[in-house]
């Protein structure tokens, strides 16, 4: 339906239903809540027919709401990129980069509360964070006396291409929305999951790759191996999921289990609120009973730890889910939250396809995000040897015009679902940073990846 009929229609509706009282109970909502994440729903009704039927009709009206506002924040998008691309004054850039970036942001609330429990949509939420992130720090830059220079126009041009398609395809699907189209209906191929979960997940960029940039650390988005590799162990019951939880988390005043999820990872779904009043969802799978994602969005104007304090936390979180010998190797800090990268180490080598991200609220120190998705996908025992070129050949593959400033041996997850041990060198040129990945044992030069960083404090170790 469009925009008025659908507002007439709740206005209708609300007004035939306005006797009946009640509350939706049991609803949880999980994206991925770390420059791309993990999504989830979990519906539970415990109330009469007829008041049920009230409440999933009002439930279908701020899904459709919150739908058509994601394809205007989009439309929106899509409209400033091409002002900043037709531009060249350096004030009206700003203005379009600054409002892009707000366009995104809130592209990325609507998504959060939509009913899309399917991993296929994450490519696309993964273009809107970067979307969000890349227009700031343009922003920014001009902010401080810079200049758009061919390299940015370049980058957004490329954008723009991910941005329209992304657009056209989601402005189709609205067709749909027009025909009494109802997001909540269950899928008649697979009861787990809803229609608007299946059709959804058609929408990608096929024809367009997104810009490989790096904004929330090397290698945060990989996951290389499609089948689940690391979850081990026997089934678990749903009171044990309650055991673990509190093994991580000691601050619970309140913990329920709202639903369960089967999908690549089948999990039980739980809603969680700390002392501090901070409302979490967490996922564990039921295999082994390992926590899989947490969820959670706070807003904060108070700083109270440091970096160290927060990378402290985040390593101890990942010890308490039973993941050892991990180091921190990205973070940033933004809006007085901690987005931290770790990675296990095997003889020294940074095991990049086995990730975990980790959000810490540095106000009252919690964790309040975390995903392990990486990790339980890719993990398993390896034999990885011994690299057959020494690091100092290996560097003379890098441009010499570049200052390398860090250098060390990863593990890189690569193309065709490869893992291969490379030399990491960290190289600046102009104030721009690269990370270069030398294949350790052929000496070929595997994957450049360029670095974004912020202006507020973002860092990459």
């Amino acid at each position: 339906m469009n925009r008025d009929k659908f507002k007439r229609n709740q206005t209708e509706m609300n007004e035939k239903e306005r006797k009946k009282t009640g509350a939706i109970i049991g609803l949880a909502i999980t994206v991925g809540v770390l420059s791309a994440s993990t999504l989830g729903l979990g519906i539970a009704y415990g109330m009469k027919n007829s008041q049920a039927m009230q409440y999933e009709i009002e439930l279908e009206n701020v899904y459709q709401r919150n739908y058509y506002d994601l394809v205007d924040s989009i439309n929106n998008a899509d409209t400033k990129i091409s002002k900043i691309l037709a531009s060249n004054n350096s004030s009206y850039q700003k203005k379009m980069l600054t409002e892009l970036s707000e366009n995104a942001k809130d592209a990325q609330g609507a998504i959060s509360t939509l009913p899309i429990s399917s991993s296929d949509f994450v490519e696309n939420v993964r273009f809107i964070n970067q979307l969000s992130g890349y227009t700031s720090t343009l922003s920014e830059k001009i902010a401080k006396g810079g200049k758009l220079d061919n390299e940015d126009k370049k980058s957004l041009s490329n954008l723009h291409i991910s941005l329209t398609q992304l657009k056209n395809n989601l402005n189709k699907f609205s067709e749909k929305m027009e025909k009494n189209y109802k997001i909540i209906e269950k899928s008649a191929n697979n009861k787990d999951i809803n229609n608007f979960t299946s059709d959804i997940s058609k929408i990608k960029n096929i024809d367009t790759d997104y810009p490989t940039m790096i904004y929330d650390g090397p290698f945060a988005d990989s996951v290389v191996n499609k089948k689940v590799k690391g979850v081990q162990g026997e089934k678990i019951s749903i009171n044990k999921g309650y055991d673990n939880i509190k093994k991580c988390f000691k601050d619970i005043s309140e913990l329920d289990y709202k639903n369960d999820t089967n999908g690549k990872f089948n999990t039980y779904n739980y809603s969680l609120k700390t002392m501090d009043k901070q409302k979490l969802y967490v996922q564990v799978t039921k295999l082994g009973g390992d926590i899989l994602t947490v969820s959670g969005h706070v807003e904060s104007n108070i700083q109270n730890i440091n970096i160290e304090r927060a990378i402290k936390i985040a390593s101890d979180f990942v010890r308490s889910n039973g993941i050892e010998n991990v180091d921190c190797v990205w973070y940033v800090v933004l809006n007085n939250q901690a987005y931290i990268n770790l990675a296990p180490k095997i003889n020294n080598i940074v095991l990049y396809p086995d990730l975990i991200k980790v959000k810490v609220d540095m106000e009252n120190s919690n964790v309040i995000g975390y995903d392990a998705t990486s990790y339980y996908t890719n993990h398993v025992a390896r034999n990885l040897g011994k690299a057959s070129m020494s690091i100092s050949d290996a560097q003379t593959k890098v441009p010499s015009e570049f200052n390398i400033k860090n250098k060390r041996l990863v593990l890189a997850p690569l193309d065709y679902n490869r893992e291969v041990l490379c030399y990491e060198f960290e190289g600046e040129k102009e104030g721009v940073t690269y990370y270069f990945y030398i294949n350790a044992n052929t000496g070929e030069e595997e994957n450049i990846l360029k670095v974004l960083k912020t202006n507020d404090g973002s860092k990459l170790m």
